[in-house]
């Protein structure tokens, strides 16, 4: 990554939020079937990139004053700051905060609001939620990469 990296362009569904993610490669990117996920995206599953919450936060006052947000607590403990378009209802981004109160290291950007992702070697995470089947030559893991032995 050089100095010149402008990020990737992020915007929602109406075009009220816009701005640029802290570069223009993600630390990774992952077709989530959890069922927060499954319900957040209306769909089989979400799809999230993720990038260093430390490029990330604080979100700029101008961005937080444009967001809206949603929390509630995950089945690890941990609480979910969702944050979305109060216009058009996308969602943006979400955070995680662990029992501790610290922020989870990195932060998931919603794979549909950012243009130019390369969408090659995504993994399938918590599929043990999966309502699909998932062909066992894609990288897919139970929970979270780390927390288990890969599946396939």
């Amino acid at each position: 990554m050089s100095d010149s990296d402008n990020g990737l362009p992020v915007s929602c569904q109406c075009g009220a939020i816009s701005f640029r993610t802290p570069s223009s490669k993600p630390l990774g990117m992952a077709h989530c079937h959890c069922t927060d996920c499954r319900k957040q995206s209306t769909s089989a599953f979400g799809t999230s990139a993720h990038w260093p919450a430390s490029k990330v936060l604080p979100l700029s006052p101008e961005l937080e004053q444009k967001l809206a947000v949603f929390t509630h607590p995950t089945d690890s403990g941990n609480t979910k700051y969702c944050y979305f378009c109060p216009k058009c209802g996308t969602r943006i981004l979400h955070v995680s905060h662990l029992p501790d109160g610290s922020v989870r290291e990195t932060v998931a950007f919603r794979g549909g609001c950012v243009e130019g992702l390369d969408w090659t070697g995504v993994k399938h995470i918590y599929t043990r939620s999966a309502v699909m089947k998932i062909p066992a030559e894609w990288e897919q893991y139970e929970t979270f990469p780390g927390d288990e032995t890969k599946k396939a």
